[in-house]
């Protein structure tokens, strides 16, 4: 039997994420296509696959800490490549087509040798190989990159930087695509343009789909359809700060800690939005030092185009933009307020997690405190809510229990489940004879014969 891959490398700040979390939280679609995605190289992105390649270990360096695992990166590379044979040497009958997808393929993978490894690992499986590639034009990258590189604790101002192809190899377009058509066929190279105007929809996503040949019944406002975004110029210039308050106080250890990436991940939850971009007058410049490998893409795999990307700069500041002198302070403040709401949640779901297991163990207790910790610290979060009406219920507080079903009303008047609660507490107080305040019963109500507010 032969079997078709589709080999999606990237590039990076080109959608890869948004690609790689729709297909793997659609697998069970994927396999009704026959398509079959992996999971040995990573759950989305198959970043072990191109990292147990590179020649120099050094350059996995910006790879994120959850990549290892809690090992090395030695480690935990023997660890994928023993996985890696397991699956391939149990692939169900099914799998005629598989996806394998990582921006780091194209990203790290810079030696021509690298590349052929590739070739010869996945030769033994696939009879076939598509490779998918986007190329986004190389001053609209570098600006989407200054907040990848924030976020992974490169500290430098906004700005291009110096030099070109020589300098930055990943934007080296003409080479790449030599570098994989040696390898793959020419004919099986498949290069798109990042660009809304030229994707099919819009939507990388969309686009990539179309190009793999697969349908996905996914809907447009799909969280996983956008990841990794833009930060703000104020949320920038605090990762900035911070990164080099970090970096005074803990040297270079910094980068990798559990408190960095969290202020990462906050910064650019709360603080999405358009960063720094070049001016007109810089992108130009910058621009025109990949003229020749731009064209050389452009002749080989583009001959219809007169040029590789659009030469319109439009849409660029005239004169720079950068953030305000109380940027910093104002983008801390929006944050410390997101992550106290966000800390509160984390309290109600661990709050409800012990309820979970307590209720196991029949603590009923226990189960009331839990569950009332749970609503100090989400008053909104509505399992909490129900769960505790219950559970005042049935030991007879109808007081308090009359009011923590008028807050899960407040929270989803419509909720099937808060409607039959609603219908539990007044049968308890017509058993009751009163729909005064009263008094706890001394001892446990009867169970109910309503039906119960939730499975």
């Amino acid at each position: 039997m032969t079997r078709h891959l589709i080999l999606h490398i990237g590039l990076s700040k080109t959608g890869s994420s948004s690609i790689q979390r729709v297909l793997a939280s659609q697998r069970e679609a994927l396999q009704q296509l026959g398509v079959y995605m992996p999971h040995s190289p990573g759950w989305a992105n198959h970043a072990l696959l191109p990292a147990s390649l590179v020649n120099d270990r050094r350059a996995l360096w910006g790879f994120h800490p959850a990549t290892w695992d809690g090992l090395t990166p030695a480690g935990r590379i023997a660890r994928f490549e023993a996985e890696w044979r397991a699956e391939m040497a149990a692939l169900p009958d099914w799998a005629t087509r598989f996806i394998i997808t990582a921006e780091q393929v194209g990203g790290l993978l810079r030696q021509n040798d690298e590349v052929a490894r590739l070739g010869e690992v996945l030769g033994r499986h696939f009879g076939t190989v598509q490779v998918v590639v986007y190329l986004r034009r190389q001053d609209s990258h570098t600006a989407s990159a200054y907040n990848q590189w924030l976020r992974g604790g490169v500290l430098r101002d906004p700005g291009l930087p110096e030099g070109g192809p020589e300098t930055q190899p990943e934007l080296d377009y003409g080479k790449l695509l030599d570098r994989f058509a040696a390898v793959f066929g020419q004919a099986n190279i498949c290069p798109r343009i990042f660009d809304r105007a030229e994707l099919m929809g819009g939507d990388v996503v969309e686009d990539f789909l179309h190009v793999a040949g697969m349908t996905l019944p996914i809907p447009p406002e799909a969280p996983s359809k956008q990841s990794n975004l833009s930060i703000t110029l104020g949320g920038q210039s605090l990762l900035l700060a911070a990164g080099r308050r970090m970096a005074a106080a803990g040297g270079e250890a910094w980068r990798d800690t559990p408190q960095w990436r969290r202020l990462a991940e906050s910064v650019s939850e709360r603080l999405a939005g358009r960063g720094w971009r070049p001016t007109q007058r810089e992108a130009r410049a910058f621009m025109a030092r990949y003229a020749e490998t731009n064209e050389r893409a452009r002749a080989r795999f583009f001959p219809e185009r007169p040029s590789l990307f659009s030469t319109d700069f439009s849409d660029l500041p005239e004169q720079p933009v950068l953030a305000g002198p109380n940027a910093v302070a104002e983008a801390a403040m929006d944050v410390l307020i997101y992550e106290m709401g966000v800390g509160a949640a984390r309290e109600g779901r661990a709050a409800m997690a012990q309820y979970t297991l307590l209720k196991r163990l029949g603590d009923r207790p226990m189960m009331r405190t839990v569950l009332i910790r749970a609503v100090k610290f989400a008053p909104d979060l509505l399992q909490a809510r129900l769960r505790l009406t219950e559970l005042l219920l049935d030991d007879g507080d109808l007081l308090q229990a009359r009011e923590h079903a008028a807050a899960a009303q407040r929270i989803a008047p419509d909720d099937p489940r808060v409607l039959r609660l609603a219908k539990r507490v007044a049968q308890s107080e017509k058993n009751q004879g009163t729909t005064g305040a009263g008094k706890p019963a001394s001892a446990p109500a009867a169970p109910s014969k309503a039906e119960p507010a939730s499975a």
